[in-house]
């Protein structure tokens, strides 16, 4: 017990880590995984298309640049250029914002357009433009410099390099820019979404299979042991479906010999009691005392309830014996209920006649048919009339009803005997047990969960209630026939 202990803490303390469903785990393990990944792609475009916008918008400010080289003046012996605000205005149009110039000497002696513009930090090369981002009065702006060489005539000093400067706000490229982004968001959740629903419909039918041969096991009878097809499922889960198949085999061979060892007692068993029977019978005849003919009724009694206890545990290995042929997938014939009920009145009818009952059949002139097997159905029938001449008084009426509906054939004993409780009628079908009113009666308590396998058996359903005037009793088997 002390070295159990740990154990369990520590499986109490992982328990969260264990996968309540293997849908839900997937799902929960895909789709962040897949928001995680499309949002480091987002992340990522977005920076690779701020890099390709600013390249695409440098582009004009790489031509401003040259326009104004181009239309720069030394002539006169200062900086000179031609119609730079046209250029401007050329320039504003493309960028959709405001445009900005500076010309100035490399020593600051001569200055033109927005002196205050921000210079590069860094040595600028001859005729190699850079490209920065500045602040121009809280403003931020996008510049574009170059340093040129100018004629050594142009100056009556040593010859010196010209600064140009070109500038727009950013505005423009931001707003041009969100645009983008923008769609490309609604693109990737898009795409995420559609990526769910797939990723959604794939778990789905993975684990449909699953629920699939669930809903067939659950379907199946309690005595249905046939193997699960591992061919339709996946193949991680046919290991399982396997040991599974092994474990059920084991147990239908262990049940199959517990079974054949009953059905064996119980035939040799029939014998003997027959022979006692007989002899009992023979003894209470030339019994001289009233005392020796009650001992020898009273064994008589425990010998005829012991050989119809044989009987019914007889028909009970029958039944589970036609329960094994049926899960082989054995062909199911069709009965005819009416034939099955006028041979087992037939049958019961000089017992009941013995004892002055009221034994009667009720059913129509024309078959009616189900997919069961008639013998099986017979066994049943017998067991439900058999247990209403056991606890039915004498004199007591008994009918067997044969009668079809839209959806099914209903095959019923009625009697007005005294009757089963609620909580006798919810447990009838337990094997070995006996209702209160059947405690003072002779009987094994067989009858009616033979009829419950039977009705499994066949597709049927055993339904018990009391009639609406008087006391007794209805065990009705139902059969659908309208699936």
């Amino acid at each position: 017990m002390h070295d159990q202990k740990p154990s369990i803490a520590v499986n109490s303390g992982l328990r969260w880590l264990r996968p309540q469903s293997l849908k839900s785990t997937l799902l929960w393990l895909l789709i962040p995984s897949v928001a995680i990944a499309m949002a480091l792609s987002f992340w990522a475009s977005t920076q690779e298309l701020r890099s390709q916008v600013n390249a695409a918008f440098d582009r004009s400010l790489a031509g401003a640049l040259r326009s104004i080289q181009v239309n720069l003046r030394t002539e006169s012996g200062g900086l000179g250029m031609e119609q730079p605000f046209y250029l401007l205005e050329f320039l504003s149009l493309t960028t959709g914002g405001t445009a900005y110039f500076r010309i100035s000497s490399e020593n600051g002696l001569t200055e033109l357009g927005f002196t205050e513009l921000p210079l590069p930090t860094q040595p600028l090369k001859t005729n190699e433009p850079v490209f920065y981002d500045g602040d121009y009065y809280g403003e931020p702006l996008r510049l574009a410099a170059v340093a040129v060489e100018i004629d050594r005539g142009s100056f009556n000093e040593r010859q010196e390099r010209v600064i140009l400067v070109v500038a727009e706000d950013v505005r423009g490229r931001d707003d041009f820019l969100e645009r983008v982004r923008m769609q490309s968001f609604r693109k990737d959740v898009i795409v995420l979404m559609l990526m769910i629903a797939l990723l959604l419909a794939g778990v789905l039918m993975v684990v449909r299979p699953l629920k699939l041969i669930s809903e067939e096991i659950k379907n199946r009878s309690f005595d249905d042991l046939q193997p699960i097809d591992p061919e339709t499922l996946p193949r991680e889960v046919r290991p399982l479906v396997q040991a599974i198949n092994l474990h059920m085999q084991k147990y239908a061979e262990k049940a199959k010999l517990q079974k054949q060892f009953l059905d064996d007692a119980s035939h040799q068993l029939r014998t003997p009691l027959s022979v006692l029977t007989t002899q009992v019978e023979y003894a209470r005849q030339l019994a001289k005392s009233p005392e020796m003919k009650e001992v020898l009724d009273a064994i008589l009694n425990k010998l005829r309830n012991t050989v119809r206890l044989t009987n019914q545990m007889l028909s009970l290995a029958k039944v589970h014996d036609a329960a094994d042929k049926l899960a082989m997938r054995a062909p199911v014939s069709s009965a005819d209920l009416c034939q099955i009920a006028r041979d087992v009145v037939a049958e019961f009818l000089p017992a009941a006649r013995r004892r002055r009952m009221d034994f009667g059949l009720d059913c129509p002139d024309e078959p009616v048919k189900v997919r069961a097997i008639d013998w099986l159905v017979s066994q049943a029938l017998s067991n439900l009339v058999s247990n209403a001449l056991i606890y039915c008084q004498e004199g007591a009426r008994i009918t067997v009803i044969v009668r079809q509906t839209d959806e099914a054939a209903v095959l019923e004993v009625e009697d007005n005997g005294p009757g089963m409780s609620d909580q006798d009628m919810a447990l009838a079908s337990h094997r070995f047990r006996r209702g209160e009113a059947g405690r003072k009666m002779q009987g094994s308590g067989l009858g009616l969960a033979i009829v419950q396998t039977v009705a499994q058996l066949n597709n049927a359903k055993l339904e018990l209630e009391r009639p609406q005037q008087g006391t007794g009793l209805i065990a009705r088997l139902v059969f659908p026939t309208r699936h």
